[in-house]
């Protein structure tokens, strides 16, 4: 068993920008997971980013190393706004940002995360086992997808959620539902007409919110008017886009209110002439019952036309996330029952750390402390920074103290340092 001094559980874009910052300021730690693994296997090939180019870069400790710095790197155009962001564009950026910042990862999952005696022990999917002094769960929206109870009993083969495609090849020439009406939906449902899926689009909204093209270039007053800021544009958009802390300063049915009514759903601007007129779109249609009759999945829906049935070879539930802690099955029952509220929703201090001293949680999973800006690339920038201030802050305390001396046990290690 070895003993280290920071794990980071994840190597998305909010991992590799945490890591990159620990290894500036020298703190020994590892990290665990495959390098992009969700973006690689469970986003489909072809996907465009919703966000825009300037909004999605990791965050490094020092200048050289934005989505831009790649672009420029590789001889190819680039623009902060108004650019089409290839998927797998985004994945190589983020894998040579990992190879020049954070070096070395653990391609393993964890297992069994224990808090014994002030440090966590955990226990690895290739059989080893680590004790480290802080841990810090970086894992995206993996584990959170929320599928509606009508959906949930119906078998793998005919239904399944958004959140766990990559090719979607084995969907040609079939008929698919798709239940859902924000990005996620409308994207799958482009990729999906155009390689010869028949689709029909069911959405409870009236109609599809279709985010405009932005303007790089406006005037004074216009910018003045309305920002442009990582989440979208105006004044609302900077507020929580560029303060998570004050976010968090807020009540907690304040920020629970702001959750629920930001960005509904709707439709990036370069998804408009892929789906408008090329595919079937129900609007104002919910799913009030589901079950296989055949070899088909039937859904009795109802509108303002009455009710009605449609039938599929398939539906996909891409109705969105629920942040959950106890779909995080590798968290011991105490962990769990001390991070959480009302057993779902972790509660963070202004350094994203959890009641449990030692254990923080960034990325979408931090999004009811500081904010729906955590659910994008773009949080990385605030969380990544603060935790690596906090842990090296922590680590000069400790070695004041004499924590973690060598009579305790091993040496710390250094991982991909």
């Amino acid at each position: 068993m070895s003993l280290t001094d920071t794990v980071i559980i994840g190597a998305g874009p909010y991992g590799l920008s945490l890591s990159a910052h620990l290894r500036a300021v020298g703190a020994a730690h590892q990290i665990l997971g495959q390098p992009m693994g969700a973006w690689i296997d469970y986003m489909p090939p072809g996907m465009l980013l919703r966000s825009e180019a300037f909004a999605s870069n990791l965050h490094a400790p020092h200048r050289g190393f934005t989505l831009k710095d790649y672009y420029r790197e590789r001889g190819m155009r680039y623009q902060p706004m108004g650019m089409e962001l290839p998927l797998e564009t985004f994945v190589e950026y983020a894998l040579w940002f990992q190879s020049q910042l954070v070096g070395d990862i653990q391609a393993v999952d964890v297992i069994k995360l224990r808090y014994v005696d002030g440090r966590f022990h955990l226990a690895l999917s290739d059989g080893r086992s680590l004790i480290s002094r802080r841990v810090v769960i970086a894992l995206g929206l993996k584990g959170f997808a929320q599928t509606p109870a009508v959906l949930r009993g119906l078998p793998e083969r005919y239904a399944s959620h958004s959140a766990l495609y990559g090719d979607l090849a084995w969907a040609r020439g079939k008929d698919i539902v798709i239940v859902g009406g924000g990005q996620s939906a409308l994207g799958l449902a482009a990729l999906l007409h155009e390689q010869g899926s028949r689709v029909h689009v069911i959405m409870r909204e009236g109609a599809v919110i279709w985010h405009p093209r932005p303007q790089s270039s406006r005037g004074i007053l216009s910018k003045l008017a309305r920002p442009d800021a990582g989440l979208g544009r105006g004044w609302r958009s900077v507020f929580l886009s560029d303060h998570p802390q004050l976010f968090h300063m807020l009540g907690c049915r304040r920020r629970k209110w702001i959750m629920e009514k930001s960005f509904a759903a709707s439709g990036a601007w370069w998804l408009r002439d892929r789906v408008v007129g090329k595919l079937r779109m129900s609007f104002g249609t919910e799913v009030r019952s589901a079950a296989v009759e055949g070899d088909q999945v039937i859904l009795h829906v109802i509108s303002e036309d009455g009710e009605s049935s449609v039938a599929a070879d398939h539906v996909i539930a891409a109705t969105g996330f629920r942040t959950d802690m106890r779909q995080h099955e590798f968290l011991s029952k105490e962990i769990m029952n001390m991070i959480s509220v009302d057993g779902r929703l972790p509660e963070l201090t202004s350094n994203f750390e959890t009641k449990v001293r030692g254990l923080y949680l960034i990325g979408p999973a931090s999004a009811h402390s500081f904010g729906p800006v955590m659910r994008f690339v773009y949080g990385a920038k605030h969380a990544a920074p603060r935790v690596a201030r906090h842990i090296a802050g922590s680590l000069k305390t400790g070695a004041i103290g004499g924590a973690w001396s060598s009579a305790e046990g091993p040496m710390l290690e250094r991982t991909g340092e």
